[in-house]
């Protein structure tokens, strides 16, 4: 998660797939997964179903989890072995760091969807790629990266209502398929052994002490337990009593209970994703949608609106029950990595990694609507948890695959 504030009006950016620039991305792809990932071994499984797919011209949404930022270089990679090319609706944010990144995302297959708003533009470009069956399409259901593998978030409904519609225009002959998909990332055992260092730099920055005799896990929980003291005194104006758990629950409702009412929203039975959602969308429509004239101190006001939606979703990301229990190596060094990014601004990648990408048997929409009586329109929540089904399945599953 990163904090962009919106200083233009949204412009949709569409894919420019170049073929002559395939051996660049592929380069690329290698060099970021080995020297910025630290991806050393990606192997896939159930790819042999969505290659004979691809080959056949079929309608393919692939439609993988996202909890690191190397799951569009491992879906490349894919590509790259089984000698097809994906194109990838991509968030707007990534397009609008800089142009050659903007360039280098479009000649890659990429193109931009704005979250917070009805971007036709793209949802048009999405069921054109799907309807061309030139490139198997990827979407990322969850939307934002949470750094959090072992748990699926919430799911965008959008991209059920996209594989659908493109599947009820599609020539005879031709149908339309979702591929759920799991991507993991498992840490060399080694990563532990970076765990306090890294640790204590985050407690010096809020100004503890570092508890290296303490455990990883219990020095987190401090770090969040003091780090969200700061939060509730600048929110609340006190810190407050109760569990982690109802703290965090407490703020992140008030935070958004608030800019809502300044914004003449009440969303509180929405679930947290949506509520975020719409309220980025009142507020971005509002600074670069030109319906008022803005003053600086107006200007000011929303963004600092946006900030807090921001805190609201940063407390959101963390899942409770994450670190309970006996939590694994990777659950302890993604849970840093997430802190480092939140404090300190940017994660360390430290130590080698393994990838397993798993594909699932894919999911035939026109038969899937048939036997469960369904349209294009009533199909997209069900087939909205199904997909969120099959990938859970993928995620509780061994840690490892055999690579084919």
């Amino acid at each position: 998660m990163n904090l962009v504030r919106p200083q233009t009006p949204y412009q949709f950016m569409p894919p420019k797939y170049s073929w002559a620039f395939r051996p660049f991305l592929h380069a690329l792809a290698r060099f970021s997964l080995k020297n910025t990932f630290k991806v050393t071994d990606v192997k896939i499984s159930g790819h042999e179903t969505l290659t004979q797919l691809v080959q056949e011209k079929q309608s393919v949404m692939v439609a993988p989890n996202h909890a690191d930022h190397a799951d569009p270089a491992l879906i490349i990679t894919v590509g790259r072995r089984c000698k097809f090319a994906f194109h990838f609706m991509a968030a707007r944010e990534g397009f609008e760091n800089n142009r050659l990144e903007s360039w280098i995302l479009q000649r890659g297959g990429a193109f931009s969807i704005n979250r917070e708003g009805a971007d036709l533009a793209s949802i048009k470009m999405a069921m054109k790629i799907l309807q061309a069956g030139e490139f198997p399409l990827v979407v990322f259901p969850e939307g934002e990266i949470y750094h959090h593998m072992e748990t699926l978030d919430e799911l965008n409904e959008g991209v059920a209502s996209i594989a659908l519609r493109a599947a009820a225009n599609l020539p005879e002959g031709r149908s339309g398929y979702v591929v759920p998909t799991f991507i993991r990332l498992s840490h060399d055992p080694s990563i532990e052994e970076t765990f306090s260092d890294r640790l204590s730099i985050l407690e010096k920055r809020i100004t503890l002490k570092p508890r290296i005799n303490d455990t990883p896990v219990n020095r987190i929980f401090l770090l969040g337990a003091a780090l969200l003291s700061i939060k509730e005194v600048e929110f609340l104006g006190r810190a407050r009593q109760g569990t982690l758990t109802e703290r965090i629950r407490h703020l992140r409702r008030y935070i958004l209970d608030n800019v809502e009412t300044q914004h003449g929203l009440s969303n509180g039975k929405l679930s947290m994703p949506k509520r975020i959602k719409a309220l980025r969308a009142r507020i971005r429509k509002v600074l670069v949608g030109g319906g008022e004239e803005l003053t600086q101190n107006r200007k000011h006001e929303l963004y600092d609106r946006l900030d807090q939606i921001f805190v609201a979703h940063q407390l959101y990301s963390y899942p409770r029950t994450y670190l309970l229990g006996n939590p694994s190596i990777d659950r302890i060094a993604e849970t840093i990595f997430k802190l480092e990014e939140d404090v300190l601004g940017k994660g360390a990648y430290l130590g080698e990694r393994k990838a397993n990408i798993q594909f699932d048997d894919p999911i035939d929409l026109a038969d899937f609507l048939k036997e469960n009586g369904l349209n294009h329109k009533t199909g997209i929540l069900p087939l909205t948890r199904l997909i969120e089904k099959r990938i859970t399945t993928l995620q509780s599953g061994p840690g490892s695959c055999p690579n084919p």
